[in-house]
């Protein structure tokens, strides 16, 4: 193999739980299906199951994330805040009530799971 290049798999993150799944919906229909890597009260990190050229338009762009929580699929309003190879930020616009309720629930219920797992180790 001396001078030849290697050939490198692209790498895919893992789904642990389907309440990681987001669906990113966008005004004229298309969706694009994502994992949420990191959540806030204010926002969101994505990684694309796609390429990011799946997702048209750049920051700024209004869209819906449709996520899962507690049984059942919610939306939240959101902006696209900025985005680069599988990665993407989004800042939430005030949604409903109910929504915003959801996205403190799911930060504590991952809080309580970060702190069970980290007392495996």
């Amino acid at each position: 193999m001396g001078n030849e290049d290697k050939r490198r798999s692209a790498r895919v993150i893992p789904f642990v739980s389907d309440e990681e799944v987001v669906v990113i919906r966008l005004d004229e229909g298309k969706t694009v299906l994502g994992k949420m890597l990191d959540l806030s009260e204010v926002g969101t990190l994505i990684y694309l199951l796609a390429d990011v050229s799946e997702l048209p338009g750049d920051a700024g762009l209004s869209c819906v994330l449709s996520m899962y929580h507690d049984k059942k699929i919610f939306d939240m309003p959101a902006t696209l805040v900025r985005k680069n190879s599988h990665l993407v930020a989004f800042e939430f616009v005030s949604g409903a009530a109910e929504a915003q309720r959801n996205i403190q629930a799911k930060l504590i219920r991952m809080e309580i799971e970060w702190m069970r797992l980290s007392r495996r180790g």
